[in-house]
């Protein structure tokens, strides 16, 4: 059976579809900021697994995270890749 949306479903994709506009022109003017990002975001993840007894939901958060920037870094106008820019 398809699942079917929420109004929190439709509020959640449409906050991510902005974060990831915002985040693909905050990386046009700074190039390399999404990077940036996603380099500290996993840096985060290994510093909070190292402290153990995490609950299970915050590697989860960490995990989407990074495949917000990735899906947001995968859009580069200059190359012309709009394959990956919908959220």
């Amino acid at each position: 059976m398809p699942h079917e949306f929420t109004a929190s479903d439709v509020k959640a994709h449409a906050c991510s579809y902005i974060l990831l506009s915002l985040l693909q022109r905050m990386d046009q003017k700074e190039p390399g900021l999404i990077e940036e990002l996603i380099a500290g975001v996993k840096g985060d993840l290994e510093a909070s697994q190292s402290q153990g007894d995490l609950p299970p939901f915050v590697p989860l958060i960490f995990q989407e995270t990074i495949a917000i920037l990735t899906r947001a870094n995968a859009y580069k106008p200059n190359t012309g890749n709009r394959d990956n820019a919908n959220p």
